[in-house]
């Protein structure tokens, strides 16, 4: 799917507002970081400073599907290519996924085992760097550190390194943007990632790539195809997760009728209706009152 956005609003009309769309929408995020290699170029410097810096030379899969709209399970990422052969996975992680650590190194590991046909030299193989930009907390219980970097180390001395071939940056830019020691150019794109919408805080922005970036998601934004196809994978997603929250309920449901049925019997239909129509925290405070009820009564009390 190709975009090539129109510099006038929809309608035509220069006074018509555009409805505008979050970088962190990840369709909008890899429409834009694929079209404009200075800007990404820029991006994954920040994030991987102190390294020496990179320049990307080209896209690897710049191809947008229309199937990939509409599911979940898609991960819109950017698979680039630096000038020196290096392949970096670049992606924008709106939802959390359970196995998402094993899915992620996993696809590192296979960037890296692509670049090899049988029977070629090992000595060959390039970097494969993987950079996640998360919008949720990955770890919690590192409250204050956001930006982490992981690579094939020793336990005992983390400092020998066994090769840089496998690289993993990941991102929390809930907290990442509460820490005012990281280097500006890094806290200017995660204000933008966040934040773009928010026009007095653009404002604020000095970083003259960030600058760039939102000149251009202007444009993108006045494209109608394109503005269509990023409310399709918002709504693909928001319908993903009620989904899930609808099963879990359902779940929730099931066990509470399933405790209440072996303590106290059959489930009158006024109990019935209550569970039906409970919220999941209903649901699961409700369920630990069965430990200590006497009486079906004292469930719902």
């Amino acid at each position: 799917m190709q975009f090539s956005p129109p510099l006038s609003s929809p309608s035509g009309d220069p006074d018509t507002p555009i409805r505008r769309l979050s970088l962190c929408n990840d369709l909008v995020f890899k429409v834009l970081f694929s079209s404009q290699l200075p800007l990404l170029t820029d991006l994954i410097n920040a994030v991987l400073h102190p390294a020496p810096p990179i320049t990307v030379r080209r896209i690897l899969n710049p191809t947008i599907l229309p199937a990939d709209l509409a599911s979940k399970n898609i991960v819109l990422d950017i698979l680039a290519e630096d000038a020196n052969g290096q392949r970096l996975g670049i992606e924008m992680q709106l939802q959390r996924f359970l196995h998402w650590p094993q899915r992620n190194i996993y696809g590192v590991a296979r960037t890296l085992a692509s670049q090899l046909q049988s029977g070629q030299d090992y000595r060959l193989l390039k970097p494969a760097i993987g950079i996640n930009l998360l919008v949720h907390d990955l770890f919690d219980q590192h409250p204050d550190k956001a930006c982490w970097r992981f690579t094939l180390r020793d336990e005992v001395l983390p400092t020998v390194q066994l090769d840089p071939g496998l690289q993993v940056h990941i991102i929390e830019l809930r907290k990442a943007e509460q820490q005012t020691a990281l280097p500006a150019p890094l806290q200017a794109w995660i204000a933008c990632l966040l934040h773009n919408l928010d026009e007095a805080a653009m404002r604020t922005i000095t970083h003259p790539p960030v600058k760039a970036a939102l000149k251009e998601l202007d444009k993108l934004y006045a494209d109608e195809d394109l503005r269509l196809a990023a409310e399709r994978r918002e709504q693909a997603l928001v319908d993903a997760e009620d989904m899930v929250d609808y099963a879990r309920k359902e779940a929730l449901a099931e066990m509470l009728a399933t405790l209440l049925q072996a303590k106290f019997g059959e489930t009158p239909a006024w109990a019935a209706d209550r569970i039906k129509e409970g919220k999941p925290t209903d649901l699961h405070r409700w369920t630990l009152r069965i430990l200590n009820a006497q009486r079906l009564e004292d469930v719902f009390a």
